[in-house]
């Protein structure tokens, strides 16, 4: 008898502990589902082209030096002969100036339940190249000789290019060819400058279009001393990432547009694409610009987060439970909390299965409508009374609503939640500022006598319970 009241609170708590293994089990099917779209978004990938990075245009200037040495021919012979050493190496020349516009056209590409975002784009290159003096300088007893110069552009899926772009330089016209030459970054395009000298390559301005496709996100490294690139597209949710954010963004429901201009100082691309193409250190973190094409409304990620507050939710239900317990003399036996608690938990398994075919928004709302319902049809013979089942039903809405709330903030989300649970915790005190806990016990086990006897009978107050 004196012990009822703890027992009570053990064996809610056991049927919580329970719950919990119910959704984590739920969890960690979110998490089997997630793996899955990424392996399709993959699949698609391959069938398409990856994410795209390009590096470029960088100006490849080959050479040869010759270096003139005097060496004897033997110690028995006092002749002296001239001999030659070739060292064969190339000049990488970043533009002195780079624009970049480039329009961009994003559509998702489904396979079965699960979709990636498949895009193109058309870049435009315009810039040129300068020369502080002499490049290349021979040193004493050297020669120098030059070898043919070709612009290459380093694109990570050379399958996402949809045309062959052609090269102006100048008043001359060069197609792009496959490859580039370069070990260290062997996917992408080269043309080669024929017939042109090393005065020729400074101060004229090239220009070339390149239009390509790829799943996802797109990159850029801003190769020039002076670099600027503009990008406008139809995706309304993007996510600007790398080393530089844009100067200016303007982002809508029918698009978006961001602008960047960075400097060599900055960027020091220079020394960073050296060391990629010429020894094994990567660029992917190295003054990269891009943009990935993401999705907000992604019902794994918030059916994740809507996982994150389940346990919490069933807690609080729980709470209003014993609270109705402690305010009006009435128990509810352990196995109705467990029941009521597994409505709840499937709750998550609904909004899951639905939201993978109806969107989420729909989805929790159908699920909400009919956990609630269950829940009210429920309580309404439990507790004996339409009334207190129904005012429970709209508790649990309004909790749902506050739940929707708070998985669809990002930023507010922390403080939201925090000044909800700090809500419940006054209520709660509040309403049982008065309760006498020593006293308690006894009423709840009179209250089980009460609640079990026949249909029709009385309590203390006087009010007719039907179970």
């Amino acid at each position: 008898m004196k012990n009822a009241l703890f027992t009570k609170i053990v064996l809610i708590f056991l049927v919580t502990l329970i719950l919990a293994a119910g959704l984590a089990r739920i969890g960690f099917l979110v998490d089997e589902r997630m793996a899955r779209r990424d392996s399709v978004v993959d699949e698609i990938a391959a069938a398409t082209a990856r994410d795209q990075t390009l590096i470029g245009p960088v100006l490849v200037i080959p050479y040869t030096r010759i270096i003139k040495m005097l060496k004897p021919a033997d110690k028995e012979d006092g002749r002296i002969l001239e001999v030659e050493k070739r060292i064969a190496d190339r000049l990488f020349v970043l533009p002195a100036e780079l624009d970049v516009q480039t329009s961009l056209n994003t559509e998702p590409v489904r396979r079965g339940l699960y979709q990636a975002i498949v895009f193109s784009a058309s870049l435009t290159f315009k810039g040129r190249f300068a020369a502080e003096g002499e490049p290349i300088k021979p040193g004493a007893n050297e020669q120098i000789v030059v070898g043919e110069p070709r612009l290459i552009i380093g694109i990570s899926d050379t399958r996402g290019i949809l045309r062959a772009p052609a090269l102006t330089w100048g008043e001359q016209r060069s197609d792009f060819l496959p490859g580039t030459g370069e070990e260290r970054m062997a996917n992408g395009i080269q043309a080669r400058l024929n017939g042109l000298n090393l005065q020729n390559l400074w101060s004229t301005e090239f220009a070339f279009t390149l239009d390509i496709r790829g799943t996802q996100s797109i990159s850029l490294a801003p190769v020039g001393d002076a670099t600027r690139i503009a990008v406008r597209g139809g995706w309304p949710h993007p996510s600007f990432f790398g080393q530089f954010l844009p100067e200016a963004r303007t982002v809508t429901p029918e698009g978006f547009t961001a602008t960047w201009a960075t400097t060599r100082l900055a960027a020091n691309m220079e020394h960073h694409l050296n060391a990629y193409l010429r020894s094994n250190q990567g660029l992917s973190g190295n003054g990269l610009i891009g943009v990935r094409f993401v999705e907000p409304a992604d019902s794994y990620v918030q059916s994740d987060r809507a996982m994150k507050y389940g346990l919490l939710f069933i807690g609080l239900s729980f709470i209003a439970f014993f609270l109705f317990e402690v305010l009006r003399r009435l128990a509810i036996h352990p196995l109705q909390y467990g029941l009521t608690g597994a409505a709840l938990t499937l709750f998550y398994l609904l909004l899951l299965s639905l939201s993978e075919h109806i969107g989420f928004a729909p989805a929790y709302a159908v699920a909400t409508v009919g956990c609630v319902a269950l829940i009210s049809y429920y309580l309404i013979h439990v507790l004996g009374s339409i009334a207190w089942g129904l005012g429970f039903g709209a508790l649990l809405s309004g909790v749902f609503g506050i739940l929707y709330v708070l998985i669809s903030l990002e930023d507010y989300a922390l403080l939201a939640g925090s000044l909800t649970l700090f809500g419940f915790l006054a209520l709660a005190m509040v309403l049982t500022r008065q309760v006498d806990w020593y006293q308690l016990s006894e009423g709840l086990t009179s209250g089980h006598k009460r609640f079990n006897t026949a249909s029709g009978s009385n309590n203390d107050s006087g009010e007719t319970l039907n179970v």
